[in-house]
């Protein structure tokens, strides 16, 4: 059994694509730029705020002041519109309280800001992690290290005894970069042969097939 589970956010615990997208198109239609669907986002979003602005304009248009400006309108958008059409992934809530019940530490590592990492986590999931870490300026966003290695300094646990579970092929190149063994979930925003492909250790196909991992 594992003593303590690295959770990524968006896509693993909480379905947040119609929000995200919502922000980036409303950006693009204030700067006069084509919009997307809210399926292609699937395919933007995990990198953080600035590949996602990249990705959803075309190369002639990345610019610095396009991209700043996105920038500008994707926070205005998401900071006043987050909670309207999230909502955590049916299942993960209990997963954690179990796990929890049995000693392990949680926590979150995510590569969206950290004061809307919190307050997502502080809404839909409460008080029910250790640490919740997202990104802050002048740091290195996943698949670096950095985050995930800090979170285990701060739940005070070695790496073999954490296991990270994520979405996406970020997330198992982010597990593997920390040296910590990865599970890749099949509910979020990415394929499993993209996770497979990337080398996940374990693919969950639900909350309970990652609870047995987890507690393996």
């Amino acid at each position: 059994m594992y003593k303590g589970v690295i959770f990524d956010l968006d896509g693993t615990l909480i379905n947040s694509i119609g929000d995200l997208a919502a922000a980036c198109n409303y950006g693009l239609e204030k700067c006069g730029f084509p919009v997307h669907e809210v399926e292609q986002y699937k395919t933007f979003v995990g990198d953080g705020r600035y590949k996602l602005i990249e990705r959803m304009i075309s190369s002639e248009l990345r610019t610095e002041e396009n991209i700043n400006r996105l920038l500008e309108l994707f926070d205005e958008y998401y900071g006043a519109h987050m909670f309207d059409n999230t909502k955590p992934y049916e299942g993960a809530i209990e997963l954690i309280d179990e796990i929890r019940t049995r000693g392990i530490k949680t926590a979150v590592v995510s590569n969206k800001p950290h004061e809307f990492t919190t307050k997502i986590v502080k809404d839909f999931l409460g008080d029910r992690f250790e640490v919740v870490f997202g990104h802050r300026p002048g740091c290195p966003t996943k698949p670096d290290a950095y985050s995930v290695n800090e979170v285990i300094k701060m739940l005070g646990l070695k790496k073999s005894e954490c296991l990270y579970v994520g979405d996406s092929n970020v997330d198992i190149i982010t597990a593997r970069n920390s040296e910590v063994k990865s599970v890749g979930v099949l509910w979020g925003f990415r394929s499993k042969e993209e996770l497979v492909k990337e080398g996940a250790d374990y693919i969950a196909e639900d909350m309970a097939q990652l609870k047995k991992y987890i507690l393996e």
